[in-house]
């Protein structure tokens, strides 16, 4: 006996997905949040193969994968949007210059623009 089994093909849009990424600093870590994820219309189509038990079945079942596809693409923003992930933390910075050592570390730090580049500022304790 053989396996029987659905095959479909997976389609969205809008193609490409927009997303906007906000960066953030928190003390001395960096974040970014994804935001402004669309609604996405996906859709299934039916995989026709060779085998046509197969094939019927997929076909058969196409009103309720496109149910479940529909469903998942519409939360697909709600699921998305707002979430965010520590990216980077900002290091102590050791130094040695002419015999002379010490350490910089950063603390309190802010994301700013400047001339239209990213800024980053905040205070540094010397030891």
């Amino acid at each position: 006996m053989s396996d029987i089994g659905v095959s479909y093909d997976i389609n969205y849009s809008p193609k490409p997905v927009g997303v906007n990424l906000d960066l953030g600093i928190s003390n001395t870590t960096v974040k970014v949040a994804l935001n402004g994820v669309p609604t996405l219309l996906v859709t299934a189509t039916p995989r026709y193969s060779g085998n046509i038990l197969n094939a019927a079945i997929s076909a058969l079942g196409t009103p309720l994968a496109n149910a479940i596809t529909l469903s998942l693409g519409a939360f697909a923003g709600q699921i998305i949007n707002g979430k965010s992930f520590n990216v980077t933390t900002v290091p102590n910075l050791p130094f040695n210059v002419e015999g002379v050592s010490g350490t910089l570390s950063p603390s309190n730090l802010n994301l700013s623009n400047f001339h239209d580049q990213l800024k980053i500022s905040g205070d540094f304790t010397l030891n």
